[in-house]
């Protein structure tokens, strides 16, 4: 037995003009005459969804379920209420109850593929997101989330064409041109991705995620003032923005804004906690704001003649870049994604599903460090002419830091490539580093260094 239709009408009413309190009263006292309506369990739920009260809406909506257990609908909003409260499991489950009532729902598997994404599952997400749009093909956002899954996989010529196709769509899709500018700053495309963030700006001037993304693409300490000063009239109290111009400064001898900030609240940001070391060491290193530039500044100071080793592939772009100079380079990855969580990702981030790189004078050596790199360097190896260390985990790092030991002497450039300014970058990189010089009485010198991309360059001595 369900309400009246003014009942209905009156809390359906209540629910759309916000007025969700009042909605979840009128509805509980409703349930007490009407105790088998789906509908009121299902504005129960969502009135609960809205105010936040995320346990009390699955619950809501499963008893919804126990009345008319073959409403998709339902199955699918108790997956939004279970992906928002962070179930993805649960959330996925649901979406495919969905699907499985009603196979042509491809709102259903967009969000199954948002929840396998956040998962970590890039695979099962691309393939549920391209039977969405094979439902329905015109949807811009389906095609953003689509580009998404791609650029996390690293195949950014995919995520760029996902990107297009919103455009298509959508061509004033300011979200689109950042997202795509991305993918070509991942692919060290700065023109274009400059291009990106600039055609995202002038769509949605207040988008300040655009203005800070171009801080990447500078090429000089100049560039990256005025780039930041930009970031900063779209937003005034952007956080990053305005620390990273204390760093700048703090480079070019004006040290008095960083003494400012260090004693104000902000102290313990990760930036401030990475330039506080960078403040301690005997010499400023140079500073650079993109990875490519950063790249090259290591390729100009390195022993050219010799070939370079990588820990951490993915799917290969600083392999590449680096290749063309030193003709030689060993790659190490598991090329299945992380081995363990970290940090925010999961088991299993940045895989390549299995595929190796087909890279003219790379040898790659798939499998776990500790697996691989003992049998590799139980054999002589040449000279590292510089290494990049792009494991992210202080287990893989110090893993690799060991056993390369004896390619690496006083010429060889070692790169870290999430050595500072994430939250907790004290115990992954910078701690495998510190670790092994305190072990085999080593100390170093640091030659370059991008708050930007985390990145930094060194160089042992006495060694």
């Amino acid at each position: 037995m369900n309400p009246t239709q003014e009942q209905a009408q009156h809390v359906i009413q209540l629910y759309t003009q916000g007025k969700l309190q009042q909605a979840l009263e009128l509805t509980t006292q409703l349930l007490q005459n009407f105790p088998n309506s789906s509908f009121l369990f299902n504005i129960l739920a969502a009135s609960h969804v809205g105010l936040g009260q995320l346990d009390a809406a699955i619950e809501g909506y499963a008893q919804a379920l126990k009345i008319q257990p073959n409403d998709a609908k339902t199955h699918f909003n108790l997956g939004i209420a279970l992906a928002e409260n962070d179930d993805l499991v649960a959330a996925i489950d649901s979406y495919q109850q969905a699907l499985t009532i009603a196979p042509d729902y491809a709102p259903a598997y967009n969000n199954m593929g948002n929840a396998q994404k956040d998962d970590g599952d890039l695979v099962r997400a691309i393939s549920s997101y391209e039977k969405a749009l094979k439902i329905d093909p015109n949807t811009a956002e389906v095609y953003i989330n689509l580009g998404n899954a791609f650029k996390d996989r690293g195949e950014l010529g995919q995520a760029i064409s996902a990107y297009n196709k919103a455009l298509h769509i959508i061509p004033d899709y300011a979200e689109a041109y950042n997202n795509m500018g991305s993918a070509f700053q991942d692919s060290g495309e700065l023109e274009q991705a400059r291009s990106s963030y600039a055609r995202a700006l002038k769509l949605d001037p207040d988008y300040v995620d655009a203005a800070w993304n171009m801080v990447g693409t500078a090429e000089t300490m100049n560039d990256a003032e005025a780039l930041l000063k930009q970031c900063l009239m779209v937003d005034q109290d952007y956080v990053s923005a305005k620390i990273l111009l204390c760093v700048l400064n703090y480079f070019r001898g004006d040290r008095h804004s960083f003494d400012e900030v260090m004693k104000s609240s902000l102290r313990d940001h990760p930036t401030l906690r990475s330039m506080k070391w960078v403040s301690e060491l005997p010499v400023l290193p140079k500073l650079y704001f993109n990875r490519w530039a950063f790249f090259d500044n290591v390729i100009e100071l390195s022993e050219k003649d010799r070939p370079f080793y990588e820990f951490g592939v993915f799917t290969g772009e600083a392999f590449r870049h680096l290749i063309i100079t030193y003709k030689k380079g060993f790659g190490f990855d598991t090329f299945s994604g992380l081995p363990e969580d970290w940090r925010e990702e999961k088991a299993g981030s940045y895989s390549s599903a299995g595929n190796i790189p087909d890279i003219l004078g790379g040898e790659f050596i798939a499998g776990k460090f500790e697996d691989t790199l003992p049998v590799f360097f139980s054999e002589p190896r040449p000279l590292a002419s510089m290494i990049n260390f792009d494991a992210d985990l202080y287990s893989s790092t110090i893993c690799a830091l060991n056993n390369s030991k004896a390619v690496i002497d006083s010429h060889t450039i070692l790169v870290f490539d999430e050595f500072i300014v994430n939250e907790e970058w004290e115990q992954d990189e910078y701690k495998a580093l510190t670790e092994f010089c305190a072990a085999n009485k080593f100390t170093y010198e640091v030659l370059a260094i991008s708050f930007f991309t985390k990145q930094v360059a060194i160089k042992l001595v006495e060694i």
